[in-house]
C-alpha cells in the first residue's frame, strides 16, 4: 500500500511539475536562447545580422532577456537612427563581446560610447564568432559598397579569435565572402524535440545550473598550485586555454590528418598566423583611407585566474599593432587585474554570471578606456 501511495504522489508531482514548467516556459522564460536576427547564406556557410530586426534574447544561464535592434544595414544599434553625413564615422569590429551578448544596447561598451560621442556615427559590426578573417572582409565591403570612410577603426580582439581563425573561418580570395568550415545544420525537429525545446525550459535551466555548479567545483580544484598550468576549459569552452597550456597538449591529429582534439593539426600556430595576416591587410586598408586603427583587448576570467604562463597574449597584441601599424593598443588587462586584486566579487562585477561576457560595469570600464586613449577624453 505504501508503495502505491509513494508512486501516486510521485506521479502527481511529475504532472504538476510538467504543468508548471510549461507555464514557466511560455509566460516567464519565453525568449529564445541564442540568436535571432540572423541571416544565413544559402549553403549555411556564412551568416550576418538581419536588416531591420528586433528580438529579445537571453543567455542559457540567465532568466533575464536583452533587446537587440538592427538597422537597415544589419548593424546592431540603439533602435533610433542618429546617422548624419556631417558626422565622422567610427567602426567597431569584433565578436560576441563587441556585439554585446547578454546586455541591452545602452549597457554595451559600443552603446555607452555612442551616448558619449554624439558628434560621431558609431557603427557596430560586431557579430558573435566573427574573427579577423571576417573583419577584413566586412571592412573592405563597407568602404567599397557604402562609400563610408571611417575616421577611426577599432578591432576588438578576443582569445577565441585564435580558434575561430584556425578551426572555423576560411577565405576564398579577395572580395569573396569567407565561409565557415563547420556549416550550420538546420533540421526539422520532431514533435517531441519541439515540445521539449519550447516547453521544458525550466528543466534545462535547472540542469544548466547543476552542470555549472559541478564545473565550478572542478575549477576550484584545478586552481590549486600544482594544477594551475594544466589546461582546463573556460566555462566549458576550450578555446582560451592556449595561454596557460603547452600548444602540443592542445593539438592532435591521426595519420590521416584528421584532428583528434578540439584544435586541428595546425592548431594554435595556424590561428595566430592568420590573425597576423588579416591584421596586416586591415592596417593597409586603414592607411589607404586615412583611418586611425586601434586594437582593443581584455582578459577572460580564467586569464585572470591562471595567467599567461605559456603564451603572452598581451605581447602578441602589441606585435599585431606593429604589424598593422596601428595607432595604439587599448589594453584592459592591467585594469582588470587591478580590479581582481582589489574586489572580492570581481568575477560577478566584471563578467555575467556563469559566462565570459561583460557586465554593464565591465563594459563601462572598456568604454572609458577607449574614450581615454582613442578620443583623448580625460
Amino acid at each position: 500500500m505504501k508503495k502505491k501511495i509513494i508512486f501516486f504522489n510521485f506521479f502527481l508531482f511529475l504532472i504538476f511539475y510538467l504543468i508548471g514548467d510549461i507555464i514557466f516556459s511560455n509566460f516567464v522564460y519565453k525568449y529564445r536562447v541564442g540568436y535571432k536576427c540572423y541571416n544565413y547564406s544559402e549553403n549555411n556557410s556564412f551568416y550576418e545580422l538581419d536588416k531591420n530586426c528586433f528580438a529579445k534574447m537571453r543567455l542559457v544561464s540567465s532568466i533575464d532577456s536583452y533587446e537587440v535592434y538592427t538597422n537597415n544595414f544589419g548593424e546592431r544599434f540603439s533602435g533610433k537612427n542618429t546617422y548624419s553625413k556631417n558626422k565622422k564615422s567610427v567602426f567597431f569590429f569584433g565578436d560576441s563581446q563587441t556585439f554585446g551578448v547578454g546586455s541591452d544596447w545602452k549597457n554595451t561598451f559600443v552603446g555607452i560610447l555612442q551616448s558619449k560621442l554624439e558628434d560621431h556615427n558609431i557603427h557596430n559590426f560586431g557579430v558573435p564568432s566573427y574573427s579577423p578573417t571576417v573583419h577584413y572582409y566586412k571592412l573592405n565591403e563597407v568602404v567599397k559598397n557604402r562609400g563610408i570612410k571611417p575616421s577611426k577603426i577599432f578591432i576588438v580582439l578576443d582569445l577565441t579569435d585564435v580558434s575561430d581563425e584556425s578551426e572555423e573561418w576560411r577565405s576564398i580570395g579577395e572580395g569573396n565572402k569567407p565561409f565557415k568550415e563547420k556549416k550550420f545544420h538546420f533540421e526539422k525537429k520532431s514533435f517531441i524535440k519541439t515540445f521539449k525545446s519550447e516547453n521544458l525550459k525550466g528543466s534545462r535551466l535547472i540542469a544548466n545550473y547543476l552542470r555549472e555548479h559541478s564545473r565550478n567545483l572542478r575549477k576550484s580544484f584545478y586552481n590549486k598550485e600544482k594544477h594551475k598550468n594544466e589546461y582546463k576549459p573556460v566555462n566549458g569552452n576550450p578555446s582560451g586555454g592556449y595561454i596557460y597550456t603547452d600548444f602540443a597538449k592542445l593539438t592532435g591529429c591521426d595519420n590521416e590528418k584528421k584532428k583528434t582534439t578540439f584544435w586541428s593539426c595546425g592548431g594554435v600556430e595556424v590561428g595566430l598566423k592568420k590573425i597576423e595576416n588579416n591584421l596586416e591587410k586591415i592596417g593597409k586598408l586603414s592607411k589607404m583611407h586615412n583611418s586611425d586603427l586601434y586594437i582593443v583587448t581584455f582578459p577572460w576570467p580564467d586569464t585572470l585566474n591562471f595567467g599567461q604562463t605559456k603564451f603572452n597574449w598581451e605581447q602578441y597584441v602589441y606585435k599585431l599593432c606593429r604589424i598593422s601599424e596601428c595607432k595604439n593598443v587599448i589594453n584592459l588587462f592591467p585594469e582588470f587585474k587591478e580590479i581582481k586584486n582589489k574586489k572580492k566579487d570581481w568575477l560577478t562585477y566584471l563578467y555575467l554570471k556563469n559566462d565570459i561576457h561583460l557586465t554593464p560595469a565591465g563594459n563601462t570600464i572598456v568604454a572609458n578606456e577607449i574614450l581615454k586613449i582613442g578620443f583623448n577624453f580625460k
